[in-house]
């Protein structure tokens, strides 16, 4: 683009030196070059487009409640929080079930609800090291209730019934009513999982 004093000088024109400043203000007040005027151009239709935009937005919005919009928002944001929790817990407590179950497997339980009921199970499931720590904590149940794991895997082979026979002469053998009468609730315990098909 040329200068505007190159296009006078093409025709024989000529602004003196001490002239130059004021001639050159006053142009810059009153004229713009043809790209000041395109950039000028191309803001305002842009300004245009995003006022256009900005009603057609609030258009939409008529006659809605905007209290009612926000509130519907923060509902939905908080139904998806709740359910993204939920299924976050879920999912934990089925790794858990799995590591418990597999664990009571391997250590070779007999009874799982009884096994479950001697572990320290809120600890365990805030554990870091969940398996490692299931494991040590069903081999303490072990050494203590051994009876609730097969003695072929290290479990305390099943208690004999020591204390006086209130059999009747039967020959020896335990009655539903002889385990009943037994007032060491551990060893009366031990003898109705020993003999469970009297009680079923």
């Amino acid at each position: 683009m040329k200068n505007i004093h190159t296009i006078l000088s093409e025709y024989g024109i000529t602004v003196p030196d001490d002239k130059k400043s004021d001639f050159d203000k006053a142009i810059a007040a009153n004229y713009k070059t043809v790209a000041e005027y395109d950039k000028q151009a191309g803001k305002l239709t842009a300004m245009t487009e995003r006022a256009e935009a900005a009603e057609n937005t609030l258009k939409g919005f008529e006659g809605k409640d905007f209290d009612a919009i926000t509130k519907d928002r923060d509902e939905w944001k908080q139904k998806h929080a709740d359910l993204e929790k939920k299924h976050q817990e879920e999912a934990d407590a089925r790794e858990f079930n799995d590591l418990l179950t597999a664990a009571i497997g391997e250590a070779k339980g007999k009874n799982a609800k009884s096994i479950i009921a001697n572990l320290p199970i809120d600890e365990l499931k805030s554990s870091k090291n969940r398996d490692k720590d299931i494991k040590a904590a069903i081999a303490k149940v072990k050494e203590s209730d051994g009876y609730l794991f097969d003695a072929d895997d290290g479990g305390t082979p099943p208690a004999k019934f020591t204390g006086p026979r209130k059999d009747g002469g039967n020959g020896g053998k335990l009655t539903k009513k002889d385990i009943m009468a037994e007032r060491d609730s551990v060893k009366r315990q031990k003898l109705i999982l020993e003999n469970s098909h009297l009680f079923t």
